[in-house]
């Protein structure tokens, strides 16, 4: 095969093989917003599903005090406070940028973080 009959195989294998990534990719969910927490423990949501959806979404929550007695005036399960606690605790002590709040999102008056691209974990317990 001649050099400029090359390109066009070569972008035809290229293409099969993003197309094949594509189909392998898992997509995260959306972070889980600490007003929903509240309405899924209003709703009755028990504790370990509520982590769940935590786990799920990726998200870190960087709780001010408070903030920690607002979650236990609505309801939040204190397993579920724990749990977000001992997560940010666990994230920052691994990854010591999470110590600047430039790496934090505030929105709805509460600190978030996910993992970039949401592709990983913050930990594995």
């Amino acid at each position: 095969m001649r050099p400029s009959h090359l390109a066009p195989v070569c972008l035809f294998i290229m293409v099969l093989l993003l197309a094949a990534c594509t189909g392998t990719v898992q997509e995260t969910p959306p972070p889980l917003t600490i007003p929903q927490i509240i309405a899924l423990s209003r709703q009755g949501e028990s504790a370990s599903e509520i982590i769940a959806r935590i786990r799920a979404s990726h998200t870190l929550y960087r709780l001010l005090p408070n903030q920690i007695e607002r979650l236990r005036r609505e309801g939040v399960p204190e397993a579920v406070i724990d749990y977000i606690q001992r997560q940010y605790r666990q994230a920052v002590r691994r990854y010591p940028e999470l110590n600047d709040w430039e790496s934090w999102i505030l929105y709805e008056g509460y600190w978030y973080a996910t993992p970039d691209g949401g592709a990983d974990v913050w930990l594995e317990e």
